[in-house]
């Protein structure tokens, strides 16, 4: 439910019916401070008995599954968390309604304890029941703390009696409520630093920072880890990127492992990196690259049987189950077998069973490579959620119970919900549950226990003794005196952690870290550096000399890391040494995280970043430094002589061509730039040496730079009929995009070349040429299907030729002349009335009424029963496909990732299907709403904003993505539109309609058929 599951282009309307209220258990009165829960799912559909759903589980032999908590008890369990007294606390999330929030709901908090250990709860306590939106539970001392109603807040219980004591008390605010959706910021941790660590996703920005804060004093974030301290009060993000984090913990040696939906499941948390992203552009713009995945495979088939992966519980368990991950739990307990420590687990809401992946350190980091699915819940109405263990080492498991594997359209079942426990036989408690009565010293002493679950609660509760003021000096004593004996890193880390929290590792200490032989400790000693706002000056030399000879990867990323939180004057001396290790151009990770800290200073020190490029070995910090020099010599002319200079003297033609490859890029969209002083000399040098294949990048170059030579150069390629095709269509998108008097004629002169016609009509588009319409109408008959495609794009891109366009469909001239559905947007979109009403002539009606819609997906309901999409013919239904929504969309190995890949969506479901097509600007999250591009040459584009600079905006129309230099634009209109248009099956028969749903709902991909 609640995991990021595919991130369709608009929300589905919502068509059940609330059933009537109904009581929730015998503790209704205490329910959402007062107000009786009900459920809007279907009437009669009921979920299996919680006996007979945990009878249906399977886990490897040995293990047992027993039921802790159930319906009656416990329901809508989003999260859970054990306070120091090893009691479970529970949030039960009711104000979530699939598409949205009920505000006439309250969630709350329970509090559930085994007090005769039989794996039962027994004993059950409302802490709090005025929740709005609550995610996240994480118990402190003498209260805890919640994610609720955008905000981070303390909850108080001070007199101890399970009772907040008042309302809930913000420390942060300004996290989104309402766009965010299902990915509302959740799952509060602590970490082994003292900080609390928390996720966001990434439908929705934030601005979060303290209550009552300006804008100013706020940090912007969406799809990201962040963490909070308590008591120095501050906030930073930890990474940003992917789509919907629903899942975090840390292994033995305290390294951060999240999941993650629908682009990959299994990241490492790097401090200060930016992973990929499901859509949309980082908040930076010239980081031009991000990191992806650190999985090594997918926990559903993104060639085939992907659905039987899914559905079959097992059959295709190596690569099995579906794209949606909730819950990450890195198990160190002392219950499951010894092979299963510092395993990540995590629930998988498709295939309703809990994966297993193994952490390896490779290289920089980890490669999380598949393990075998550990638990199958073989019943639909298991849905996953969180895990955790216990002070027995068993594993706690919530079950959120209910149908619908994302954006439910089929309502929430509020009054069902269960908390499994899953152990190796019956499991033996090692020591005291209740922490909270132990001495200091007996605290102290649990941090050889073999279970890290007294480790984690130890060091919460001496953290929070020593906040609130008591003497925890024995505890220190004892800690430093264990520490002296400790005989591996991992024990040493556990010391050493909860030393940090309690005040007692000065600099000192840590800066004596950066000596020690195990990269672990190396790499702590750099992340406790880092907890600081700014890495402390008599630290960062220190920094510098081990980055000279380190010789783990592992540490050097985390030096790579630490960059971010140094002054520009240590940036460049670690940043060179850094750069210095050839053998780190192809690591999954150094390169883009030095990329990363080193960006934010090119700009501002260019002639350091000159110097840097001259000497890295690593080739992309080389293309990125100057791909940003050549940004920013826009605004600093001082600035492009740097790289000129650079090639002038480093003659290597790999260098050379790393240099080049960024500028080219940075320009790209450009019309005209200043060139940087001696650009004709090196142009003249480059032109001498065309084996080095160097001359076309210098020719793109220097026509942004305005030389005459190099457009004479391009329009003679562009005549050659013996030149490569190509070679031919570059010169011509470098041609036009340059803009030049003149360009229409030569284009218009070549339309009859069948090598390059495509590429021609394609051009004629930016540029207003009266001749134009009539030519391509002309010539239409005769061109190939790319060709046609093409002409029919630029006929559609401004008022005039769209008129002649559609008098042409209506003469009727043309047979097999016909419009997209986003073609004919795109006329609409004009707001001319006489182009509407000759649009409605000769395609038809663009939009209708809401209701309209609704009574065409009910007749579509009805016309496509079971029996008649069994019939369908599939192979007929992908060449539809690749016709109307392949230029968008991935289904299986074919199609692009303009829009959400629909391979992990739900397909098999009718309603999510005719939903989307027919209304899909129904709801348009922001990230996908398109806007209207206005033109100086009269070119209207419509598109969704991919990333934008200070220079140029790039466009994702629904054909190609176009870089526009800003200087050509006049006006940019927003639209509550998705970028899937309307009256995609309009056009298409009842038995195309068939075969296009046939084979959307497909289990596998099937052979294209020749026609």
């Amino acid at each position: 439910m609640l995991s990021r599951l595919l991130l369709v282009i608009t929300a589905v309307i919502p068509l059940w019916t609330a059933s009537p209220a109904v009581a929730h258990d015998d503790h209704a009165d205490d329910v959402h401070a007062g107000k009786a829960i009900y459920n809007s799912q279907q009437p009669g559909e009921d979920p299996t008995s919680p006996e007979a759903s945990r009878a249906a589980i399977t886990v490897p032999e040995g293990f047992e599954v027993s039921t802790f908590a159930a319906e009656p008890n416990v329901a809508q369990p989003v999260a859970l968390e054990f306070d120091d007294r090893g009691r479970v606390w529970v949030v039960e999330f009711y104000t979530y309604a699939g598409r949205g929030y009920d505000g006439e709901l309250r969630d709350r908090i329970l509090i559930l304890e085994d007090t005769d250990n039989d794996g039962v709860h027994d004993h059950r306590t409302v802490f709090w029941n005025e929740g709005n939106r609550l995610t996240s539970v994480l118990p402190g001392s003498q209260g805890c703390w919640i994610l609720n109603e955008g905000t981070l807040s303390w909850l108080s219980d001070a007199d101890g009696d399970d009772k907040a004591d008042g309302p809930p008390q913000p420390a942060l605010d300004g996290f989104d409520q309402n766009q965010v959706g299902h990915n509302i910021v959740n799952g509060l941790m602590w970490g082994p630093d003292g900080w609390i660590y928390g996720r966001h996703g990434i439908q929705a920005t934030s601005l979060v920072g303290a209550p009552d804060s300006p804008p100013s004093e706020r940090t912007q974030l969406n799809c990201s880890i962040w963490r909070y301290h308590p008591v120095s009060k501050r906030f930073e993000v930890v990474t940003a990127g992917t789509t919907n984090p629903w899942g975090l913990d840390y292994n033995s040696v305290g390294e951060f492992f999240f999941t993650n939906n629908v682009i990959g499941h299994g990241w490492h948390v790097l401090p200060g990196a930016h992973y990929k992203r499901m859509y949309g552009a980082d908040f930076n713009p010239h980081f031009y690259e991000l990191i992806d995945q650190h999985a090594d495979h997918y926990h559903w088939d993104h060639s085939a049987s992907w659905t039987d992966s899914r559905d079959s519980m097992g059959a295709h368990g190596e690569l099995g189950g579906g794209h949606s991950h909730c819950g990450g739990m890195i198990y160190l307990g002392d219950n499951w077998p010894a092979k299963y420590r510092d395993r990540l687990f995590m629930c998988n809401t498709h295939g309703r069973r809990i994966n297993e992946d193994i952490p390896v350190r490779h290289e920089s980091g980890y490669v999380l490579e598949h393990g075998k699915d550990f638990l199958f819940a073989n019943q639909q109405w298991f849905r996953g959620v969180d895990l955790d263990y216990g002070p027995d080492g068993g594993v706690y498991l919530n079950d959120w119970t209910d149908l619908g594997e994302c954006h439910d359209n089929d309502g929430v079942h509020r009054t069902s919900g269960r908390i499994y426990k899953v152990t190796w036989g019956q499991p033996k408690q090692s020591g005291p549950k209740d922490l909270t009565k132990l001495s200091a010293v007996d605290l102290a002493k649990l941090h050889t226990h073999a279970n890290e679950w007294y480790v984690r609660h130890a060091r919460r509760q001496l953290t929070g003794r020593h906040q609130a003021g008591q003497d925890v000096s024995a505890a220190v004593t004892e800690l430093q005196k264990m520490q002296q004996t400790a005989n591996d890193p991992v024990a040493q880390l556990r010391l050493i952690w909860t030393l940090y929290c309690l005040d007692a590792f000065p600099l000192d200490d840590q800066l004596a870290l950066l000596k020690s032989e195990n990269e672990h400790l190396r790499v702590w000693g750099i992340k406790f550096l880092m907890n600081e706002a700014q890495i402390p000056a008599a630290a960062q030399p220190q920094l510098i000399e081990l980055a000279k000879s380190e010789p783990s990867p592992f540490v050097r990323v985390y030096l790579a890391s630490a960059i971010q939180k140094l002054p520009a004057e240590s940036v460049w001396p670690l940043a060179e040494q850094l750069c210095g290790y050839a053998e780190d151009a192809d690591d999954h990770n150094i390169p883009l995280m030095l990329w990363y800290g080193l960006e934010p200073q090119v700009t501002s020190q260019p002639k350091a970043a000159a110097k840097l490029l001259a000497s890295t070995q690593i080739p992309l910090i080389r293309t990125y430094i100057a791909r940003r020099l050549m940004h920013e010599n826009e605004a600093n002319p001082d600035v492009g002589p740097l790289l000129v200079e650079a090639l002038l003297q480093n003659k290597d033609p790999e260098f050379r061509r790393q240099v080049l490859i960024g500028m080219t890029d940075a320009t790209r969209g450009w019309r005209k730039t200043i060139a940087p002083a001696n650009w004709a000399q090196l142009a003249a040098e480059l032109e001498q040496n065309p084996e080095e294949t160097l001359d076309e990048l210098a020719r793109e170059l220097s026509v942004v730079f305005g030389d005459g030579r190099a457009m004479e150069q391009l329009q003679k390629i562009i005549k050659d009929r013996n030149a490569t095709p190509i070679d031919r269509m570059n010169a011509i998108e470098i041609f036009v995009a340059s803009r030049p008097d003149g360009a229409a004629p030569l284009l218009q002169s070549l339309m009859n070349d069948r090598a390059i016609e495509a590429a021609v009509a394609a051009g004629l588009a930016a540029f207003d040429d009266a001749k134009t319409p009539n030519l391509l109408l002309n010539r239409y008959r005769w061109f190939k299907a790319d060709a046609r495609k093409a002409a029919v794009e630029t006929l559609c891109s401004r008022p005039e030729y769209a008129k002649l366009l559609l008098q042409a469909m209506k003469d009727k001239r043309y047979e097999n002349l016909d419009l997209t559905a986003a073609q004919a947007r795109q006329i609409a979109s004009f707001e001319i009335a006489e182009l509407t009403t000759m649009l409605e002539e000769v395609w038809g009606l663009l939009q209708s009424t809401e209701a309209e819609k609704l009574e065409r997906i009910e007749q579509l309901k009805h016309a496509l029963s079971d029996e008649v999409l069994a019939k369908a013919d599939k192979a007929h239904g992908r060449l539809l496909y690749n016709k109307t929504c392949a230029a968008c969309h991935r289904l299986f190995d074919a199609g692009e990732n303009i829009g959400p890949n629909l391979t992990g969506s739900n397909r098999d479901n009718l309603d999510y299907l005719l939903e989307n097509m027919i209304a899909p600007s129904a709801v348009v999250p922001k990230q996908y709403q398109t806007v209207t591009v206005l033109l100086a040459s009269g070119r209207v584009l419509n598109g969704l904003i991919a990333s934008q600079t200070e220079r140029s905006l790039v466009l994702q129309t629904a054909q190609d993505k176009l870089t526009i230099d800003r200087d050509e634009i006049e006006l940019v209109k927003p639209s509550t539109l998705s970028l899937m248009p309307e009256g995609q099956l309009d056009k298409m028969t009842p038995e195309e309609i068939r075969d296009l749903i046939g084979y959307l709902q497909s289990r596998q991909q099937v052979e294209l058929r020749r026609e």
